[in-house]
């Protein structure tokens, strides 16, 4: 994986964007790791009203007039990190509805605490923007919000997209013990098929009246959040850990149904079938396991599997709280101690989920017109010996290193 340089037409396109009359923080690093791009050493971040409106070396950036500096001397800038498996942000375990197998119009939003403590030690691990879902104990848990994670601040500081991802699971969790339908995965795969068929058909009624090529349709509460998934609005992740459930996700969310969707977990022997993902270009979401066993008990890295197999397309999670939310940065350690080259490994907690859940225009790199999420380490940012120092969310402090023991 190539980084591409600096060049001076960004240059160019990033002083632009700088008004000497505006308030602006410029902040000095030994290196910025954009981790899209190469690394810029003795480079300049300028951040004005939250986004990043400059940045590149340090002799290159003229810092307005009336900025405010801040010199992080030795220290490195990456991004912030984005974790899309992540179930810590409600200040308890209020993520499982049980009694329906299927709950399309339930949401997390509704169960946000801005205030709990599990969102702090998520910003101390530098991770600044998660996707909160709701559990696997169905296969349909509701929909999940993405968030920025500003402790104690408004939910609606909070909140980026309030229908961040529908979660589905397949297999193993939401398999019924009560004896009902879905208690096999025969039953369990025909309620999801049915329901998404009325919500695909839904969706295309609403857009043909809307057209003016259809009657207006019956509204239905219950499908009314199926109709973003299948406007390809809002993207399916899905809980899927094993061979044959890891092929039957694909084959259901890319070749049945047309919709944008994340495999997330990939995990046990899912990795047996990372040829047959590859070819289908599976967006994959990887963890918390970071290796198995194979058969002849040996340790096989997870994500280096699927790399090797072809899956470019690969994020890193921490299932929180399977793992702690704050060690995202472990995860990826590990996957590189077991093979995933580093960059890969990088853009795993940055640009890859940001781009497979859709806001990859604001968060998961360092560049203009982005916001200014970003966290400050003496070191490689993968380096577990180096916790963040500081991270910064649209360019307020959020947290220092200190404030979470």
């Amino acid at each position: 994986m190539n980084f591409l340089p600096f060049t001076s037409s960004c240059l160019v396109l990033a002083l632009a964007c700088v008004s000497a009359a505006a308030q602006a923080t410029a902040h000095l690093a030994a290196r910025i790791v954009p981790a899209d791009g190469a690394p810029m050493d003795h480079a300049t971040l300028i951040e004005e009203k939250g986004k990043i409106v400059a940045m590149g070396p340090r002799a290159l950036i003229a810092i307005p007039a009336g900025a405010k500096v801040v010199d992080h001397g030795d220290h490195w800038l990456c991004p912030g990190f984005v974790d899309l498996h992540h179930h810590v942000s409600g200040g308890g375990g209020d993520i499982n509805d049980m009694t329906m197998p299927l709950n399309a119009e339930l949401r997390t939003l509704d169960v946000v605490k801005p205030s709990d403590e599990a969102i702090r030690r998520t910003a101390a691990g530098g991770v600044t923007t998660t996707l909160f879902i709701p559990g696997s104990g169905t296969n349909i848990g509701g929909f999940g919000v993405l968030l920025k994670m500003r402790h104690g601040r408004s939910l609606d500081a909070m909140v980026i997209r309030k229908l961040g991802a529908m979660k589905v699971a397949q297999g193993f969790n939401p398999e019924r013990g009560s004896g009902d339908l879905g208690l096999s995965r025969m039953g369990s795969s025909d309620l999801l098929t049915q329901l998404l068929q009325r919500g695909q058909a839904y969706e295309k009624a609403w857009r043909e009246f809307k057209a003016g090529t259809g009657k207006q349709p019956k509204f239905e509460p219950a499908l009314e959040q199926l109709r973003a998934v299948f406007a390809k609005e809002v993207p399916v992740l899905i809980h899927t850990a094993g061979t044959r459930d890891c092929i039957a996700t694909s084959r259901m969310f890319q070749d049945v149904f047309p919709v944008n969707m994340v495999l997330s977990h990939g995990c046990f022997d899912g990795w047996l079938a990372a040829e047959a993902l590859a070819k289908r270009k599976t967006p994959l979401n990887l963890g918390p396991r970071m290796y198995e066993f194979d058969r002849y008990g040996c340790v096989q890295g997870t994500c280096l599997a699927y790399w090797n197999a072809g899956c470019r397309d690969l994020s890193i999670n921490t299932d929180a709280p399977v793992v702690a939310a704050e060690e995202l940065q472990v995860q990826a350690a590990m996957a590189i101690r077991l093979g995933l080259p580093y960059e890969a490994a990088l853009q795993a907690l940055t640009i890859v989920p940001a781009r497979q859940i859709g806001i990859g225009d604001r968060v998961g790199s360092l560049a203009v017109g982005k916001d200014a999420d970003f966290q400050v380490t003496m070191g490689d940012p993968l380096d577990p010996r180096f916790a963040p120092l500081a991270v910064y969310i649209e360019g307020t402090l959020v947290h220092r290193l200190g404030d979470v023991r």
